[in-house]
């Protein structure tokens, strides 16, 4: 049973991991492509020239451009004919160098650049050559790119675990600050799991819990919240926070300890023990830890109950009432998941 309730943890893992970073579409902002819907450049010479044609693989990157763009008349210009010769950038957007054409030669690209919002403007080229000139400024010339200028891209965010605030079994809650210590504001998708090694990485398939979620900050903003997991016994463990950036990652590590509850004091000699009747607890359908949301922690708390006999510390999983924490329950849950 701890093997089918671990591989049904593992398999929630990648399904969040999916839903939050797989399909997440952030600007590449070191290393651009050109935006499919708007790719083209006139060459008084050359004629249209598309940026983003299948085979292009355009690249912008802080140093320069990498790919070809097409020309129906004359073929394929080369961004990068040598490792010397190339079209250059700098971090401010401002092109140079020279790209190539087999049938035509050379076009110099100063006089063109990026601007803060990704789009080619000015004129590459030289009137009087083969090549002639290239206008990014014209009727219907229009060609942008998610690259950005290096003083408008997010900073690294700081990330600090300041405190495991609660490690009773099977509830673990630590609090945590994210700042954006950028200029700009930025959309920070980030993860947090407990693992039992250090070396483990968030979402790598061996987490005993893991979520996902994203928070936009702004310029020097903390963000400070109370970050839920469980744990399924007592034991020594690694709270790990991984905030994502562009193409890298702030990670933030705390080792802890997960301790039984309490056992209620036996009762004095003569009289016998005597155990307090269990408090009152109105349950809410699938928000098991009542934090107004059924998400990844509800869910948590459901596999460690799954398949096993009532009583039951939390009565809330067995949310039909019929003494059983199976797929009818499960099917419940996802008919409220994601609701306050």
């Amino acid at each position: 049973m701890i093997k089918n309730k671990t591989k049904n943890i593992l398999i929630f893992a990648v399904l969040i991991f999916t839903l939050f970073f797989a399909n997440s579409v952030y600007a590449s902002q070191k290393n651009g492509k050109v935006d499919s819907s708007y790719k083209y450049a006139w060459g008084e010479n050359l004629g249209w020239l598309n940026f983003d044609c299948t085979g292009c693989n355009v690249h912008i990157r802080d140093t320069g451009l990498t790919g070809y763009a097409w020309s129906r008349q004359y073929g394929w210009i080369n961004l990068s004919p040598s490792s010397t010769t190339f079209v250059t950038n700098t971090c401010t957007g401002q092109l140079g160098g020279y790209a190539w054409s087999s049938n035509l030669g050379w076009i110099n690209f100063t006089g063109a650049s990026i601007d803060f919002n990704g789009k080619f403007t000015g004129t590459a080229g030289v009137s009087g050559t083969q090549t002639g000139r290239v206008r990014f400024n014209c009727d219907n010339c229009d060609v942008r790119t998610d690259w950005r200028q290096c003083a408008l891209r997010p900073n690294p965010p700081q990330v600090i675990i300041n405190a495991i605030t609660d490690n009773i079994v099977p509830s673990i809650v630590a609090n945590i600050t994210m700042t954006n210590e950028g200029t700009v504001g930025a959309e920070y998708p980030y993860e947090w799991c407990i693992v039992s090694d250090i070396t483990n990485e968030c979402g790598g398939g061996d987490d005993i819990f893991y979520s996902a979620a994203t928070k936009y900050l702004n310029p020097s903003e903390n963000f400070i919240t109370n970050l839920n997991a469980t744990v399924p016994i007592p034991g020594n463990y690694y709270f790990k926070l991984v905030v994502h950036w562009e193409d890298d990652r702030s990670v933030a590590a705390t080792s802890f300890t997960a301790v039984s509850p309490a056992a209620p004091p036996s009762g004095g000699g003569g009289g016998g023990g005597y155990t307090p009747p269990p408090a009152s607890l109105t349950c809410d359908g699938a928000d098991f830890n009542h934090d107004s949301y059924v998400n990844a922690i509800d869910f948590s708390i459901m596999l460690y109950y799954w398949k096993t006999n009532p009583p039951y510390k939390n009565p809330c999983v067995d949310i039909n009432g019929d003494k059983k924490v199976d797929s009818v329950d499960f099917s419940i849950m996802l008919a409220q998941w994601g609701k306050r």
